[in-house]
């Protein structure tokens, strides 16, 4: 065997080790564009490097035509592959999509499939002889009709791709030239050396120097991979979005000619790219020497300056970036701006706005702090009032009583008449002062619950009995209705005694010679279950637009009742809040004529002391 030999089959077996290496790291990057069909294509050309190699080295027909029928899986695939390759890399071959490649596929795989059964119908070779010289295989074949479909069709793949790769390069900057000539060389050089062997121009007694060609491809395959980064540029991509951009870019190079122009920039500029690239910047915008004379000699900046544009004064913001090569070498300098006319005016219209906002806010907040400062003052004053109104109140209520029982044993009825009035307008302004200090109390967040277990049937009598001598007076009947089927339950038991005795008196208060119903129920169809309290009367009811203003404090004071049944407007306003606190709710329904329902619901397990604080 001679040394030129062993070289040639040692160089078909590492380059296609090598070839095996680029696929392995390809398909690792397959997410990249380009990577999955680099991947095939390096794995094609590595199984026909080392099925060669083995063919070459073969002693036997059969062992020999057993390796070019695997050198074929390679050979059919590999022009596909290219096509593939050539499509994803360029974006240039938008209808080759993965349903098109897949048709394409069936003539490889229906040359594999003539290739393989060839000794059934000879389609592929007529003939196939094997001769040994200097432990050399020669194979001397004849070509059948298949044989050249499949190099026509390979050569169609060949040719399509290769013309996208030389279109693409065409359109590109240099900076991307070095890698798609790379390519073209790679997949070239092979090529020719086949073409030169089925011409017959390279006799087939001489060694096929195809695969050994592929040292070439290899070589610049690997280069345009490590050394200009294949699958980590894709310069189509760089192109549509340097393209799609509403902004405007030139790149000029160290001496200041235009080297790239976006669409938009020729827009401003007026002139299409093929008049601009290859000019001097300054030339191309000489009608605007304030441009020229400012960034003649900037390698980075970043302001906003003012252009006229079509007779009109537009701003622009405008970027200015050196650039370098991978050796951090000065190349050039990019232009970048952007048009900010629009944003600009918006922005001087905002300032403006903000400044009338601001203006506002000061009065709003000089008004906020007078009512706040009322507020306090009030709340202020009615807590400071608490001991000096209720002390004499309340002894004179004691006084009354005393008096009372002393003229009861002497059997004056006038003047026991006279003294229970007394008291009754004494009790009222009690109640009345009282209220207005409750409501002081919420509006400074000074409002507490005490929750507990307590009996609900225990609550509602204590209220029943308090209102007894208001129901007496207007001559109504009590009727209780569930009252002992809610035995116990979790709550501030002061302050549902108070809420209901408020509802009660309400309804007492302004019914005459009828009935008030006070109904409890344990409520389990609403989430959360619920203990519900209604109070239910067949008075007068309440007009539609007094409805809205019940809760609202000191309303009820702006209508003209009787000074008997007048009050602070409070009541209602204290009960919702605290049933609020509670975690409840309070509502009341009434129409003239048909008599007024107060309900207010608690949920029927609380099981914590809640502390809350109201802001008003």
């Amino acid at each position: 065997m001679s040394l030129l030999f062993t070289f040639y089959t040692s160089a078909l077996l590492i380059l296609g080790i090598v070839a095996m290496a680029i696929a392995a790291y390809a398909w690792r990057r397959r997410e990249m564009p380009g990577a999955s069909p680099l991947s095939l294509l390096s794995m094609s050309t590595a199984i026909w490097l080392i099925g060669q190699r083995m063919e070459l080295v073969s002693q036997t027909l059969p062992a020999a035509l057993a390796w070019i029928r695997i050198e074929l899986f390679g050979i059919v695939l590999l022009p596909l592959a290219w096509l593939w390759f050539a499509a994803e890399y360029t974006g240039s071959l938008p209808w080759l999509n993965r349903r098109r490649l897949a048709f394409l596929a069936i003539m490889p795989a229906s040359s594999l499939a003539v290739a393989l059964t060839n000794e059934y119908h000879s389609l592929f070779w007529t003939s196939l002889t094997l001769r040994v010289e200097n432990f050399r295989t020669i194979i001397d074949s004849r070509y059948g009709p298949w044989f050249w479909l499949t190099v026509t069709y390979a050569y169609a793949c060949l040719s399509l791709g290769a013309y996208a790769i030389v279109r693409f390069v065409l359109q590109t900057a240099r900076l991307f030239h070095l890698q798609t000539a790379a390519i073209l060389v790679s997949v070239a050089a092979p090529w020719m050396v086949n073409i030169l062997r089925l011409t017959g121009v390279i006799p087939k007694s001489a060694p096929d120097l195809t695969a050994l060609t592929f040292a070439v491809s290899l070589g610049a395959f690997a280069w345009s991979i490590l050394r200009l980064r294949l699958l980590e540029i894709r310069p189509i991509a760089r192109d549509m979005v340097l393209q799609s951009m509403n902004d405007g870019v030139i790149a000029v190079d160290e001496q200041g000619r235009i080297i790239e122009v976006n669409r938009a920039a020729q827009m401003v500029i007026g002139q299409p790219a093929s008049q601009l690239v290859g000019k001097l910047a300054r030339d191309v915008v000489a009608r605007w020497p304030e441009v020229v004379e400012r960034y003649r000699n900037v390698t980075e900046i970043a302001e906003e300056i003012e252009v006229e544009i079509d007779a009109t004064r537009r701003w622009f913001d405008v970027r200015v970036s050196p650039i370098y090569d991978a050796r951090r070498m000065y190349r050039g300098r990019l232009f970048v701006w952007r048009d900010v006319t629009e944003e600009r005016r918006i922005r001087e219209e905002l300032r403006r706005n903000n400044e009338r906002l601001l203006e506002a806010q000061r009065a709003l907040t000089e008004a906020r702090d007078a009512a706040e400062a009322g507020s306090r003052a009030k709340s202020a004053f009615l807590a400071h009032m608490s001991h000096e109104i209720r002390t004499p109140l309340t002894a004179i209520i004691g006084y009354c009583q005393l008096l009372e029982a002393g003229i009861e044993r002497q059997s004056l009825e006038q003047t026991r008449s006279d003294i229970q009035a007394i008291h009754l307008a004494a009790g009222h302004l009690l109640d009345l002062v009282s209220n207005v200090l409750e409501m002081a109390r919420i509006e400074t967040g000074r409002s507490d619950l005490h929750c507990l277990m307590f009996d609900v049937a225990e609550v509602v009598r204590d209220v029943t009995m308090a209102a007894q001598p208001l129901l007496r007076r207007n001559r109504n009947r009590l009727r209780l209705e569930g009252v002992d089927e809610v035995e116990e339950m979790w709550g501030d038991p002061t302050r549902v005694r108070q809420i209901l005795l408020n509802l009660v008196s309400n309804a007492a208060k302004f019914t005459t010679d009828g009935e008030v119903v006070v109904r409890v129920a344990y409520v389990d169809d609403e989430t959360p279950p619920r203990i519900q309290f209604q109070v239910s009367d067949n008075g007068p009811g309440i007009a539609a637009e007094r409805m809205a203003q019940l809760f609202m404090p000191f309303a009820i004071a702006e209508h003209n009742i009787g000074r008997e049944q007048r009050g602070a407007g409070l009541g209602l306003a204290i009960s919702r809040h605290y049933c609020r606190l509670m975690g409840g709710e309070l509502t009341i329904e009434s129409a003239p004529g048909y008599g007024t329902t107060a309900t207010f619901w608690l949920p029927a397990r609380t099981s914590r002391v809640v502390q809350a604080e109201v802001r008003s």
